[in-house]
């Protein structure tokens, strides 16, 4: 993490900031946390903040972006249950998924976040790849269910062949 060590204040509309405490509380972050985040990721897009200058970032590893079809195995009242998905990224260190609008996952109980087995094909690899993951947030996005995890208990080998992936 980048160590934080400025305070700025800014001004803004009521609306603006009763819009961000709702948008903080849909992700399950604080306003001040949602707010880095913003700033954080445009200055990232925009080329003004370099992965270089940002320490070891905000993450172990970093992603790559993919739109690839998963499923997603979740207990539900201690019985396996499945959930087609989509990785919206992935690396080492973990995955970014989403569930469709249309999909029956019911995340109500955001106190605790599921552990949950996540199943795919890389492109052009014939390995199926099962990776045991844990939740760190639950975002509700234009309708969609996103879970943001991280890899736990990874097997040696599929770690080998998602790094060969995410190299090239």
């Amino acid at each position: 993490m980048m160590r934080k060590d400025v305070v700025y204040s800014i001004r803004m509309s009521i609306l603006v900031r009763e819009s961000l405490k709702r948008a903080a509380r849909k992700e399950r972050r604080t306003v001040a946390s949602l707010l880095d985040k913003i700033i954080f990721d445009y200055l990232e897009k925009e080329q003004y903040l370099l992965p270089t200058e940002n320490g070891s970032g905000r993450r172990e590893f970093l992603r790559q972006r993919i739109t690839l079809p998963a499923i997603a195995i979740i207990k539900v009242e201690n019985k396996p249950k499945t959930f087609p998905c989509v990785i919206l990224d992935i690396g080492m260190g973990g995955v970014l998924i989403s569930f469709s609008k249309s999909s029956t996952i019911n995340l109500n109980n955001k106190r605790k976040l599921p552990h949950f087995e996540l199943s795919f094909k890389l492109p052009q690899r014939e390995d199926k790849f099962q990776l045991h993951c844990n939740t760190r947030r639950i975002i509700e996005k234009d309708g969609d269910v996103q879970i943001g995890a991280v890899i736990r208990k990874p097997d040696e080998e599929a770690l080998k062949q998602l790094k060969k992936y995410l190299i090239y």
